[in-house]
């Protein structure tokens, strides 16, 4: 085994105890899941070889008088103030011990409902607060509650069906940055109120007390919102939750009201559900001269494998209270998932979003999901099928039939033996857990290739991707000035010189990859995974409202159970980033310049700018002669822009605010001394701003991509509109002349 320092930091500060060292982790932990010495051997080895981790809560309570392994559980919440401080109470104990709770928050009844005490024809007791106001309680209990005694964040997961009337201030109850800081929020959206968004019509908002219509409301308006505030907060997320009980086995007696806080796991209500993930990466062979390739096999029976583990502590562990207890022991629910799949593609030269990727991504979650569905229906055979399996035998087999590509040999045994779990696989976002055995998280694209990761302790850790560090570290493109530059350039290859094109086409990260194309991948994944996938699509920072309204869209249309976005930027605090917060920019001592000049109306212009990386950091004009005035505003104008760069002002902000600034000297000129014709130059700004595009987004290419409408004339995006006339910037044309 050979962990990198990131690696063992994860163990030494939060999965080993004191005076442990990794293998004596690995043993305490594989104890747990044996019956037997074969099981523990089986158990100590995937972990040792990097091959598997079971989830977070397992290293935290293993070997304690506390054997809390579940890292999701959901609760079931009645409208009584009884049941709301019930639910308070076990949110404690769950947070207690590392893990997180989802609460379906619509089940109480809307602010300023009547309260009633048994009859409801005598006169109201007093109004209810609303479900919004116990959010507050349950994110006090996490706030002070720390999760596992470790540092490790407290996790709520609150739901909302989209009919509550209250639904509109739970939208938006998140959008203060900080507010309800332990809690994600979700709106459950079902078909009907898609079917009404696209039909353009209003739609009953239901009270949860008896039922009754109390209003409608116009779905587009709660659409409308709901993008809105997943721009500007990353909150709520989207749940399909007819698609979700459409795979839902037990949803002759239990519909699924909520996910666990993360979303990966939907569950009926007091059920857990025990986690853990296979490093797939591990399966790529690369030891040989020849071309890497994949040990579907391997897999296939590594998984079988772990499936037993993860049967076998349902009875083992301790529950935080008796009625999770009884519904996992009948219904013995787990949750089998992947990381390392970024990884895996770089190692086999597949491209992330490319079609033979979605079709490796699909054939992985098949390939586990198929062998862990065997394991089961053989443990079936040897223990009996969940309880009362009659009852659910018909959409059983269907769901199985359904994620295993109808698969003959498994299938047989299912129709004969039946089924011992009633879940099997699932997506979870394995972030610490990844950390640990330096994979990739779960099934998302790689983040960067380099990033900083800010912790909850207030640490941070550096990483730079292990596979493209061992695969390329020898080549001599690759030294700590790439390095640089890839962390500046937020972690991606794109627009870097140097690489070679086929590195840069395969190494591919996250904000590379196009909307649809994360959202294709994730289709092709939980069309085999038994039940969901938390998955953050990463988004730039000037991504609009429309573009996440399109995203979730076609999320619905492809048939994901949800959907999360992140868009860079829209809260204060994020884990990942590509700078270091709360520091100021700091001169190097060298810096690689250029020198431009443009004429302009005002005679010839000379511009240097100083880079760091592929970033330009400094501007500097000059233009006249010392002291006149025309000079002084340019000098101020680089100034300005300088400061501007240094504190993260994108370029193309202030490419956008400078070009087309018109004068009263415009004049012809050409950027470069080998352009085929000139370019009208409107002042001096929008001269600057020209040569800034054109050398530092469009990397020196006089390119038709300009910030505009296309001229009809030239055919160029130049067309802006100057004082009230759309003008080619590119050629002059006119629509007033």
């Amino acid at each position: 085994m050979s962990l990198s320092n990131n690696a063992q930091q994860i163990f030494k500060t939060l999965y080993s105890f004191q005076g442990e060292n990794i293998d004596n982790t690995f043993e305490r932990v594989a104890k747990e899941f044996a019956c037997n010495d074969d099981d523990f051997k089986i158990g100590y080895a995937l972990q040792k070889e990097n091959l598997w981790r079971p989830n977070t809560p397992v290293y935290l309570n293993a070997g304690t008088n506390h054997k809390i392994f579940s890292a999701c559980f959901v609760v079931g919440l009645e409208d009584t103030m009884d049941s709301i401080y019930d639910i308070a109470n076990v949110s404690r104990k769950i947070f207690q011990r590392g893990a997180g709770v989802g609460i379906p928050i619509s089940n109480l009844r809307e602010s300023e409902a009547y309260i009633y005490e048994g009859d409801s024809g005598k006169a109201p007791e007093g109004q209810s607060s609303g479900p919004i106001s116990f959010q507050y309680l349950y994110d006090a209990v996490a706030e002070t509650t720390k999760s596992g005694g470790r540092s490790r964040r407290a996790a709520i997961m609150s739901s909302m069906l989209v009919y509550h009337p209250d639904i509109m201030n739970f939208i938006e109850c998140k959008e203060a940055d900080g507010r309800l800081a332990n809690m994600n929020i979700s709106v459950c959206l079902t078909d009907n109120f898609m079917t009404a968004l696209k039909d353009g019509i209003p739609y009953p908002l239901i009270t949860p007390y008896d039922g009754s219509q109390k209003e409608t409301m116009d779905a587009a308006d709660v659409w409308n919102k709901m993008v809105e505030m997943s721009w500007k907060t990353a909150d709520p997320g989207v749940l399909f939750i007819d698609t979700i009980n459409k795979f839902n086995p037990l949803k002759k007696h239990y519909l699924i009201e909520t996910p666990n806080p993360c979303g990966e796991q939907p569950l009926v209500p007091w059920t857990c559900c025990n986690l853990s993930a296979i490093n797939v990466a591990k399966f790529v062979d690369t030891d040989n001269n020849e071309k890497a390739h994949f040990h579907w096999e391997n897999l296939y029976n590594t998984a079988y494998q772990i499936m037993g583990l993860m049967n076998n502590i349902i009875e083992k562990m301790d529950y935080p209270d008796p009625r999770f207890k009884e519904m996992s022991e009948k219904f013995r629910p787990v949750g089998i998932g992947i990381m390392g799949l970024a990884d895996a593609m770089y190692m086999l030269n597949i491209k992330y979003d490319s079609v033979v990727g979605k079709s490796f991504a699909a054939d992985i979650m098949k390939t586990i999901t198929t062998a862990c569905i065997e394991k089961s229906a053989d443990l079936a055979k040897e223990y009996g099928p969940f309880y009362n399996y009659k009852e659910y035998k018909s959409d059983v087999e269907e769901i199985m039939a359904y994620l295993t590509d109808n698969n003959e040999k498994v299938m047989k045994k299912v129709r004969e033996f039946g089924i011992h779990n009633s879940q099997h696989t699932t997506c979870a976002p394995t972030g610490t857990t990844a950390i640990s055995c330096d994979a990739t998280y779960g099934m998302e694209p790689c983040f960067g290739l380099v990033f900083q990761k800010n912790l909850i302790n207030n640490t941070t850790m550096f990483f730079v991707n292990s596979i493209f560090e061992r695969r390329f570290k020898n080549e001599p493109w690759y030294d700590d000035i790439l390095i640089e530059k890839i962390f500046i350039n937020g972690g991606s290859l794109k627009g870097i010189h140097g690489i070679p094109k086929e590195v840069r086409d395969i190494f591919i990260v996250a904000h590379d990859i196009k909307i649809k194309d994360r959202v294709d991948v994730q289709a092709e994944l939980q069309r085999h995974c038994s039940t969901a996938i938390s998955s953050t699509i990463n988004l730039s920072e000037d991504t609009t409202p429309e573009e996440i309204s399109d995203l979730y869209k076609y999320a619905y249309i492809k048939g994901l159970k949800g959907v999360t976005i992140y868009r860079d930027g829209s809260k204060k605090s994020q884990p990942i980033t590509f700078k270091k917060e709360n520091e100021t920019f700091k001169r190097p001592t060298r810096l690689k310049a250029e020198t431009f000049t443009l004429d302009t109306g005002n005679g010839k212009m000379y511009v240097t700018v100083s880079s760091v990386g592929t970033k330009p950091v400094e501007v500097f004009i000059q233009i006249g002669k010392s002291g006149q005035v025309l000079n002084t505003f340019s000098e101020a104008l680089g100034r300005t822009i300088s400061i501007a760069l240094q504190h993260k002002v994108p370029l193309t902000s202030i490419i956008k605010t400078l070009i087309g600034i018109n004068s009263d000297k415009p004049t012809w000129s050409r950027l470069d001394e080998n352009d085929g014709k000139p370019v009208q130059i409107l002042s001096v700004p929008d001269g600057l701003a020209q040569l800034l595009e054109r050398y530092y987004l469009n990397d020196g290419k006089n390119g038709s991509e300009r910030i505009g409408e296309t001229c009809p004339k030239c055919n160029r995006k130049a067309l802006m509109n100057i004082e009230g006339c759309n003008t080619c910037l590119n050629c002059g044309y006119s629509k007033c002349e």
